[in-house]
């Protein structure tokens, strides 16, 4: 018997000046065909679907889809939660190490980032004043 599997939503990594690094590496691909590849790979993805992938060496959660497409393309995610795929960067196979130290260092700004607005969030729950006080 097959298993149902969880239906995800893939969003892209933005930085602080609301860049998205995927976003403008697909959108500078010259490669029509293989954006269709890399965004039929995506939502793939999304339907549970990660086909050829594996974890990134040191990258604490990072994961490298590959496309046999072409140059062989790449895309840098993180999965979150049960229902959340988080993309940081793309390559093509030759950049591959560049792009998965970018993506690293995006996927630690991303945490961090979360983080204070966690910090954030709860500070601003513990200073309301309750009512009737």
């Amino acid at each position: 018997m097959v298993k149902p599997t969880t239906p995800r939503k893939a969003n892209e990594y933005e930085d602080s000046d609301g860049r998205s690094p995927f976003g403008e590496w697909l959108t500078a691909l010259k490669d029509v065909r293989g954006k269709v590849k890399i965004t039929k790979a995506i939502t793939q993805m999304e339907g549970g679907n990660f086909g050829d992938h594996k974890a990134i060496t040191g990258g604490s959660g990072l994961y490298e889809r590959r496309i046999d497409f072409g140059p062989g393309y790449r895309i840098y995610y993180i999965i979150e939660g049960d229902k959340l795929i988080i993309i940081f960067a793309g390559s093509e196979k030759k950049d591959q190490q560049q792009a998965i130290d970018n993506a690293k260092d995006y996927y630690a700004d991303y945490k961090k980032r979360k983080k204070e607005e966690s910090d954030s969030a709860a500070k601003g729950k513990q200073s309301k004043p309750k009512k009737g006080k």
